[in-house]
């Protein structure tokens, strides 16, 4: 049985389709400028991830993690290293980032075959950016520890595949987000008062 709130919501956004798609059509005109507005002052860290959160996941994850690399004066690494995706203070990284408007931190494709270590950002329904780093025994562990299951594909068909890309999601304010944020959170997060967030 349909909901007589969840019509009301369909026919709003029908009522204001051409509004809506204004919108995502100038969010994705600025896209490539994004970065530099947020960095040069003109948006705030929070106005950038609120802006950007309108693209689709595909689109903004690469966005973001320009803007962590850039903000962070971090090296992009190397396709062909096969070694995560930057390079900071001479450690290899993996970036992972999930807009966590669900409830949910989701970590996406994470390659444990690689040599290198990760860093795993939240991004909250009020666009502040939680950074967790991880190295990469602790991301193993952790891997197991939320019954990663794999992100591509099914396990029979990857049986003899060693690179097989997993997926996990920590659900904000469980038993696990605790240990990520008891564990994991470094630098200028380390110091963030989750409850105030």
């Amino acid at each position: 049985m349909q909901s007589t709130r969840d019509v009301a919501v369909v026919r709003d956004v029908l009522d204001n389709f051409s509004l809506i798609k204004g919108v995502v059509a100038k969010v994705v005109e600025v896209k490539a400028r994004l970065v530099n507005l947020c960095l040069d002052g003109h948006i705030t860290e929070a106005e950038f991830y609120k802006v950007s959160s309108l693209l689709t996941p595909q689109s903004r994850s690469p966005l973001w993690e320009r803007y962590f690399i850039a903000k962070h004066h971090c090296a992009k690494a190397h396709l062909s290293e096969d070694a995560g995706d930057l390079i900071m203070d001479g450690v290899h990284y993996e970036y992972k980032v999930s807009c966590n408007d669900d409830g949910m931190m989701h970590i996406v494709q994470a390659r444990l075959w690689q040599n290198c270590d990760y860093i795993v950002q939240s991004i909250q329904p009020d666009r502040h950016a939680i950074t967790f780093t991880l190295s990469h025994a602790e991301m193993e562990k952790e891997m197991k520890l939320l019954r990663a299951s794999v992100a591509h594909g099914t396990r029979t068909a990857n049986v003899n595949n060693a690179n097989v890309e997993l997926r996990a999601t920590v659900v904000i304010d469980s038993a696990d987000w605790k240990r990520w944020t008891d564990n994991y959170l470094r630098g200028e997060d380390a110091w963030v008062d989750l409850g105030s967030l």
